[in-house]
């Protein structure tokens, strides 16, 4: 393209110059045809050097968002429905019944069962006030989410939903700052042990066999309370306390 510019900006110079050489030589109406037919050319010339400038801006931008990527929230917890099937065993065990056989609400109780290795933590979480929507979120979407969250806050839904509503994943930068480190660090550590625990000792369940039930999570968070001071405390000598 570069060349056809060259090319175009010449041949609107040559008409420019035989205009002149026709105003010499007194021939008006040559002069006049040459001089359109010389604009006509810069005209073209002009239009294709921006459209060139345009592609180069186009590339640029381009190339800068390819060396910047954007960078995702990692995820804290990620089930995607994996666990529903073992879920659905246990349950059906339990009750004496098939998968075919379940009706819609026990569906959804089975995915309860399903979610019950993280739910007393969501939920803990978002009681406590450390929950936010995940930078990913559109506008619109990070409303719902908080909307969502106050209604599970004031127990009129439960963490199980919140978890459904969003594919069985939470994201790390859904906690706020102040217990990000806390809850990561716990999650992937004693956190399972003594859920297990508690599961076997008070609920007579192995981990998905069991409900979300409020009673249930008032008797654990006193754990996940205890394990939270104790990390303060820890930390609070090493001046590694996450500021909100």
């Amino acid at each position: 393209m570069i060349l056809a510019v060259v090319l175009i900006q010449l041949l609107a110079l040559g008409h420019f110059f035989l205009a002149i050489v026709g105003i010499m030589n007194d021939s008006l109406p040559a002069f006049i045809i040459l001089l359109v037919i010389g604009l006509l050319w810069e005209c073209l010339f002009i239009h294709f050097v921006r459209k060139i400038r345009k592609q180069k801006s186009d590339q640029s931008g381009a190339d800068l968002q390819a060396a910047a990527p954007k960078v995702f929230a990692e995820n804290l917890y990620d089930d995607h429905g994996l666990n529903y099937i073992g879920a659905c065993e246990q349950y059906c065990r339990q009750h004496g019944k098939t998968e075919k056989d379940l009706t819609k609400e026990e569906k959804n109780i089975v995915w309860q069962y399903a979610y019950d290795d993280f739910t007393y933590l969501l939920m803990w979480i978002i009681e406590n006030g450390f929950y936010q929507p995940s930078e990913e979120l559109e506008e619109e979407d990070a409303k719902e989410a908080k909307t969502l969250a106050a209604k599970i806050k004031r127990r009129e839904e439960t963490p199980a939903v919140f978890l459904s509503d969003n594919d069985g994943v939470f994201l790390k930068d859904e906690i706020k700052k102040k217990a990000r480190s806390f809850v990561i660090e716990y999650f992937n550590g004693s956190y399972m042990d003594g859920l297990r625990a508690f599961a076997k000792e008070v609920l007579q369940a192995e981990i998905h066999g069991f409900p979300f039930r409020w009673e249930d999570y008032d008797a654990f968070k006193v754990y996940i309370d205890q394990a939270y001071a104790e990390y303060l405390k820890k930390n609070s000598s090493k001046n590694t306390i996450e500021e909100k």
